[in-house]
């Protein structure tokens, strides 16, 4: 089970309606990473009436492995742009390796899963897919009461990268959308990982990654 640190001196940054909570110097930290594996991410999605547990873990279980290619697809467009240089594990890859150390089943620090993987960072992280309503139920409360907007679908996500030097969490991301009738869940999961991933410190994305890692670098 990956085990969430709190690190000394953080910093607590809301942006782009994703809030940031990162170490102070972490640009310079994960400037140091060479190879990074994301991990499977927990799932949660909202549980109809009609599954039974086998059925629900099943669905949970797909939704972790789509999260973790998304973000994976996602990490890879920057790490071609040049902007990401840490070699990033395929997904593939890492669940093999997990699989065959009987993982989650047999509890590992997080320092012995970035020795397993052969990595210095992990990303890890959890996703919730809710439906508060129903749109038929959004319909009719729409309908009388104009004023009102229903919510239909909620997507929550939260993303944590670790650092085995420093044997500590360095940042970590949350990010949350609302959608109303006739939102679609799938294009909602899309825009919560572009977000999230575009807060990631080794995209070098937003202004003041780009500042200190100039900085860092002289330039």
């Amino acid at each position: 089970m990956i085990k969430r640190f709190l690190f000394l001196g953080l910093t607590v940054i809301l942006t782009a309606c994703v809030s940031v909570q990162e170490a102070p110097n972490v640009v310079e930290l994960t400037q140091e990473h060479t190879r990074m594996a994301i991990m499977p991410i927990s799932a949660t999605i909202e549980r109809k009436i009609w599954m039974n547990q086998d059925k629900y873990n099943e669905l949970c279980r797909i939704k972790s492995e789509e999260t973790q290619q998304r973000l994976y697809r996602q990490l890879s467009f920057y790490a071609r742009s040049g902007a990401l240089h840490a070699e990033l594990m395929t997904p593939d890859e890492v669940n093999a390796i997990l699989f065959g150390a009987g993982y989650p089943n047999t509890p590992k620090t997080n320092n012995d899963l970035c020795s397993l993987l052969h990595v210095d960072a992990l990303v890890f992280g959890n996703i919730q897919v809710l439906e508060p309503i129903s749109e038929a139920t959004a319909i009719m409360i729409n309908s009388t009461n104009p004023n009102f907007t229903a919510i239909t679908n909620v997507v929550n996500l939260n993303l944590s990268i670790y650092d085995a030097k420093r044997a500590e969490q360095i940042w970590n991301g949350q990010t949350s959308l609302n959608g109303q009738y006739g939102s679609i869940k799938e294009n909602m999961q899309r825009r919560a990982i572009r977000r999230m991933v575009r807060n990631v410190p080794h995209t070098l994305k937003k202004r003041r990654y780009k500042k200190a890692y100039q900085e860092l670098n002289g330039i």
